[in-house]
């Protein structure tokens, strides 16, 4: 095992998995725009199937509040940029990315999140995005996010309350795939999955389920096509024809 980070986050790499872990001072890791961006950067640095997960007592329980005090509408409008192109990497990034949730996600931490493909939680894990309640509202994708995922009608609801979300109702809601005593475990479990899967066709999957394009279904023919021109898709077939594991190599 590996291992680097910044003043924000720690980096370790095992057998094909990155491990990033926002670590703060504030034991609720609260998120600012350098954090994300150092995340992003993190990530960008290799493919590699990575887990994102908080220090101490909580994944992230959002922004520090003491900065919005003085923050003017175009430094608002500049922070949401810089925020939204971090999470947009992170969300469009060729390998799956896993958040491993302890206690809170709120605010930003719930907007960090909800741009992972997988989310795991612990049973007294606490997600939101109480923005309003400061009389202001997400501005790092939570409100698109957390709408393709519960529909209209109940991200209009979540949002505009500013209430908390249990781990029974995240489950209930598809926000979160699993609730565990320890995230961590089953988030490893799920990453080596992925590092010994067949990435290329992993990677067009997170495209076709996550994308932005209006043509998706005509994209989806296009990577179907592409799939077969890999090593992958070879070594699967011959795999199931010779009735053998299929060793995948991500070419």
């Amino acid at each position: 095992m590996t291992a680097s980070g910044s003043k924000n986050i720690d980096i370790q790499e095992d057998r094909g998995v990155r491990i990033i872990t926002i670590k703060k001072d504030n034991p609720l890791n609260p998120l600012d725009v350098e954090t994300l961006e150092d995340i992003a950067s993190a990530i960008k640095s290799d493919l590699m199937v990575t887990i994102i997960r908080g220090s101490s007592k909580a994944f992230s329980a959002g922004a520090n509040i003491k900065f919005f005090k003085e923050l003017k509408p175009q430094d608002a409008y500049h922070f949401a940029i810089r925020g939204q192109n971090a999470l947009d990497f992170i969300a469009s990034y060729e390998r799956p990315v896993i958040a491993s949730i302890r206690e809170f996600a709120l605010g930003g931490g719930f907007e960090l999140a909800l741009a992972c493909d997988i989310r795991i939680c612990t049973p007294t894990t606490k997600m939101g995005l109480p923005e309003v309640t400061l009389g202001i509202l997400p501005g790092w994708g939570g409100t698109q996010r957390l709408r393709r995922i519960v529909g209209e009608t109940r991200a209009f609801e979540i949002i505009s309350s500013g209430r908390m979300i249990s781990s029974d109702e995240a489950l209930s809601l598809g926000i979160v795939n699993a609730v565990e005593e320890d995230p961590d475990a089953l988030a490893m479990e799920k990453a080596r999955f992925y590092a010994a899967s067949a990435l290329k066709s992993v990677a067009m999957i997170k495209e076709l389920v996550r994308g932005k394009r209006f043509d998706m279904f005509e994209r989806e023919k296009e990577c179907f096509g592409i799939a077969f021109e890999t090593e992958d898709a070879a070594e699967g077939v011959n795999a199931f024809l010779q009735k053998r594991k299929p060793v995948f190599k991500g070419r």
